[in-house]
């Protein structure tokens, strides 16, 4: 209602300004008429032009006045007798021209502002749709780039998967091949050394091939739990007290080694939705790793905190150690990679698995000028769970 009230006082105001500027122009007219009087011929042209002037400026009402005055005007100072107005044939037919052209003139007038304004109203959607488009355009873009970057991940996780059921299936085809050849050569082993147990350097050599046996043993394990993964079990976790718990698990280990642990914790972490044995075994071997980059010991920083731009929990693993070159910082999360004499090359990769199961993700910070230091993310409890079990799902799968 207000909307309409502003309407129709702009309307009155408008017309009022017409009115005004209209008869501004036929006295413009008239005066210049009088003016001119005694240096021309006298004529009437400024009264014709007060008229077209009104009609190109003004609507119906303001041309029909001002036509009437300026046919009024010509009629009394132009038209014998002089000074005088007759309601004759020619008046009527003065006026009737007055008016017909001023009306004219007035139509053209209209319908030129009804195309300029109709071409503004084009080029004003036009211009809409061309923003609309470039908009559209943009979110396509925008959209096309995360499909790509998606199905980029999608195969190299589909390429990794491969892989793995190569290493699965060579792994499971190892272990029965050389678990026969592997209980012999123990079981003799265990008969040499009971045969002499008076020989130092037999009992010495025994040991050594039983640690390396062992080691074998060890490794075939690993890879066959890791390409057979079991369905893990979710639950609300508090990230700070899993550390707690398993710095406390490995605090024998780290003062063996002398190193020591600085744990700076945000303490109103979110809780995250988690297998804690799978975890632990990704904090274990960052830990492990620490510990074999300082043989003779140093110090392990270990940071929680939350990203409260992404809501999601952060671990940062730093270590004063021999750090990471950057041409091996490409290979780390590769299976079978290892930079280490006795390292199996699975414990990040392993790591890198059990990561993007629970939706994180963990990357080595490049660029350190001491030390390694990697950076883990995981999101919060309130996350989708069903998104999580069905990732762990294509993971079994494939």
């Amino acid at each position: 209602m207000p909307l309409l009230m502003k309407t129709r006082a702009l309307r009155k105001k408008t017309l009022a300004r017409q009115y005004a500027v209209s008869l501004l122009a036929f006295l413009l007219a008239l005066l210049l008429t009088h003016l001119l009087w005694p240096f021309t011929k006298p004529s009437p042209t400024p009264l014709f032009f007060a008229a077209i002037v009104a009609a190109f400026y003004g609507r119906f009402g303001p041309v029909l006045l001002v036509s009437i005055l300026s046919a009024l005007a010509i009629d009394y100072y132009f038209v014998e007798p002089f000074g005088e107005l007759e309601l004759t044939l020619g008046f009527l037919a003065r006026l009737g021209v007055f008016i017909l052209v001023s009306a004219l003139v007035s139509w053209l007038n209209a319908a030129r502002k009804r195309l300029l304004d109709e071409r503004e109203r084009l080029l004003s959607q036009i211009g809409g749709f061309n923003d609309q488009l470039r908009r559209d355009i943009e979110s396509a873009t925008l959209e096309l780039a995360t499909a790509n970057d998606v199905l980029f991940k999608t195969q190299q996780r589909l390429a990794r998967s491969e892989r793995l059921a190569v290493v699965g299936q060579i792994a499971a085809s190892l272990a029965h091949e050389i678990g026969t050849p592997l209980n012999a050569i123990s079981g003799h082993l265990e008969l040499l050394a009971a045969n002499h147990t008076d020989h130092d350097d037999t009992q010495r050599r025994a040991r050594i091939i039983d640690r390396q046996l062992g080691f074998i043993v060890g490794t075939v394990k690993r890879l066959l739990e890791w390409t057979h993964k079991k369905r893990v079990v979710l639950e609300p976790l508090d990230i700070n007290s899993l550390i707690e718990e398993l710095l406390w698990f490995v605090s024998p280990m780290l003062e063996k080694n002398s190193v020591t642990v600085n744990l700076k914790q945000e303490r109103k972490l979110p809780l995250i939705n988690a297998h804690r044995d799978s975890l632990q075994q990704v904090f274990l071997n960052l830990i492990n790793n620490s510990i074999d980059a300082m043989p003779s010991g140093g110090r392990i920083e270990i940071a929680t905190r939350q990203n409260h731009s992404t809501g999601r929990a952060e671990i940062i693993f730093s270590d004063s150690g021999t750090g990471i070159a950057s041409e091996a910082a490409q290979h780390l999360f590769q299976p079978m990679w290892t930079n280490k004499p006795s390292g199996s090359g699975f414990g990040l990769a392993i790591a890198e698995e059990i990561m993007t199961d629970h939706g994180g993700d963990i990357q080595v910070v490049e660029g350190e000028s001491q030390g390694a230091t990697f950076r883990l993310t995981l999101p919060p409890a309130e996350a989708d769970v069903k998104e999580v079990y069905q990732r762990m799902a294509v993971s079994d799968v494939a």
